[in-house]
């Protein structure tokens, strides 16, 4: 594992939702997995960092909505991700 010094914290899950909506590359940090959220063809995806497998979505509220961590969808946990880049 890598360990970063520096992050950043979200101030809402609006905030996650609008950076998403917008394309932006979102590299984090949650419970010591690294992870990406971009899109390709029109679709948001997230995967593990580096060589995780995309798991495609029609939309960013699919993928905030339906992807877990720990039996936790990703709406829940916005205030635990450690952004790195966005």
């Amino acid at each position: 594992m890598i360990e970063y010094e520096n992050y950043g914290k979200l101030e809402s899950l609006a905030e996650l939702e609008n950076a998403i909506e917008m394309g932006l590359d979102i590299e984090f940090l949650l419970y010591d997995m690294r992870y990406n959220i971009s899109w390709r063809d029109n679709k948001p995806f997230i995967c593990e960092c580096p060589e995780g497998v995309a798991k495609f979505f029609d939309t960013s509220e699919l993928l905030l909505q339906r992807y877990e961590v720990g039996d936790n969808p990703l709406k829940s946990l916005w205030g635990d991700m450690k952004i790195l880049s966005m």
